[in-house]
């Protein structure tokens, strides 16, 4: 499993490989985790705290965007550093999962999740994702 960034002019892109569809989605938390952190290691942490997030798409790209777009959601509002997900199930067009989390001072950076580049789908025996942060 793995996941790289690339920068673009106000914008992250961000690719990913995992072993499985679930795994694509712990990536994407993964990365999003490192993303809001960076150049702020050493700082304490806060209170640990577990959310429950839902989301629903049409298809596996729009539901990996949803999924960021909870995410970030909980980053902005609660000042939330996601630290892994718990219990992730995926039926259909739907995610639930929890997300233990610890309250900190995330950088707020990411402004929203495109569609633009977005793309989820099986590589052989794993499957890759790429989705692009505006930030």
């Amino acid at each position: 499993m793995s996941y790289r960034w690339i920068e673009h002019t106000s914008e992250l892109e961000l690719q990913i490989e995992a072993a499985s569809e679930a795994a694509v989605f712990e990536q994407a938390l993964e990365a999003l985790r490192e993303l809001i952190e960076e150049g702020r290691a050493g700082q304490s942490e806060g209170e640990s705290v577990s959310r429950g997030v839902q989301a629903a798409a049409g298809d596996r790209p729009a539901l990996l965007a949803a999924w960021l777009d909870e995410l970030v959601y909980l980053i902005e509002t609660e000042d939330l550093v996601p630290d892994e997900v718990e219990g992730l199930e995926l039926a259909g067009e739907r995610l639930t999962a929890r997300v233990r989390a610890h309250r900190g001072r995330p950088r707020h950076l990411v402004k929203g999740v495109t569609h633009h580049k977005l793309t989820f789908s099986p590589d052989g025996d794993e499957f890759s994702a790429t989705v692009v942060l505006d930030v």
